[in-house]
């Protein structure tokens, strides 16, 4: 495996994890497991241990975090859930990066070392910030100003590459992102590899294209049986994943894709094809992936596949709450032990 994959992670304080230890992280891996165990969070933390190199990188990669978790509930957020309940710092270890964040109460040392253009503490919190041994600190109003994109001084300062780390929500993509990550397969030179993965998906489509408009372009489907293009959106949400999944892959060549609820709008006699595309584009992408399911047929095609191609390199990852003390904890399973499970019918979504 590509020494920039990571192969063990070290959470604590991080949303729902008091304390997670997860060891021998493969090229794909597949998360499950019972609802609010943490599928999605455990994704975050690894897409944030990716992502920040520096301290500024980490704010702009919580900021976006945030964002996205929290954007349907509210548009000024003036409290944020990355930190476990009722604690003040929370720490990320990885392959990528050493992560540690701490809120804090102001003292008179602090004020010392402010400087005039610096926020004033208004509410006497401030947070500290280290990655890899570089920290900076934030007045609490000025760390919130940031995420609610108010506040933009580090935009351009932040140096940090987070190109080949790309981050699929559970929802289709709009077309004008979904073009983002095609231009990217333009880039690339891969518009031949992409209409044959398709091929490959439905054999009834001949291409993927892009109707260029005035102001925004629409993607059309050349189908073999039919003359005219096809607008994209009347082949349901499933393909518009599948395009999303595999332009992804690409973008995120040498780096990692995450994608949460990877099963939505696909079928399940999809399944088995779809993780044979994911691991050949995968691997010749060099692509790390880390995806969540809620589907018990997802993880046998998963298995299924791991077995055929290369069980070595494929692992499945089942979060779960111990009854006793509601901790979360983590097996990591490759598809033989995985089979096993299936065949004892042992429950691991």
């Amino acid at each position: 495996m590509a020494k920039k994959f990571v192969e063990q992670i070290r959470i604590k304080n991080f949303r729902c994890f008091d304390f997670l230890k997860v060891e021998n992280l493969k090229r794909i891996n597949l998360i499950g497991g019972d609802n609010n165990v943490g599928k999605s969070a455990f994704l975050e933390a690894l897409e944030l241990s990716a992502s920040a190199i520096d301290p500024v990188s980490c704010v702009i990669s919580l900021r976006d975090n945030i964002n996205r978790r929290q954007h349907l509930y509210s548009q000024n957020f003036n409290e944020f859930d990355i930190v476990t309940y009722k604690k003040n710092n929370l720490c990320i270890q990885s392959d990528k990066s050493n992560i540690s964040l701490e809120i804090k109460s102001i003292d008179q040392k602090m004020l010392t070392n402010i400087t005039d253009d610096e926020n004033i503490f208004d509410d006497n919190l401030f947070i500290e910030i280290i990655v890899n041994s570089n920290s900076k600190t934030l007045p609490y109003n000025k760390f919130i100003d940031i995420i609610n994109r108010k506040d933009q001084t580090f935009v351009h300062s932040s140096n940090h590459a987070t190109k080949n780390i790309t981050f699929i929500t559970p929802a289709n993509l709009d077309e004008r992102h979904l073009s983002e990550l095609y231009g990217k397969i333009v880039d690339l030179g891969l518009i031949a590899e992409i209409n044959s993965f398709l091929n490959t998906f439905d054999p009834r489509i001949e291409s993927l294209l892009i109707r260029p408009t005035e102001q925004y372009s629409t993607f059309k489907i050349k189908l073999k049986d039919k003359n005219v293009p096809v607008l994209l959106s009347s082949m349901g949400g499933g393909l518009n994943r599948y395009i999303a999944i595999v332009c992804s892959i690409w973008k995120s060549r040498d780096g990692q894709l995450y994608i949460d609820e990877i099963e939505n709008g696909i079928h399940y006699t999809k399944y088995d094809k779809m993780w044979e595309i994911l691991y050949d584009t995968a691997s010749q992408a060099n692509c790390q992936i880390f995806a969540v399911t809620h589907s018990k047929e997802c993880i046998e095609s998963f298995s299924k596949v791991a077995e055929l191609f290369d069980h070595k390199n494929m692992k499945y990852i089942n979060l779960s709450r111990k009854v006793d003390s509601d901790k979360i904890v983590v097996t990591v399973l490759d598809s033989i032990r995985l089979a096993d499970h299936f065949s004892l019918g042992m429950d691991i979504r």
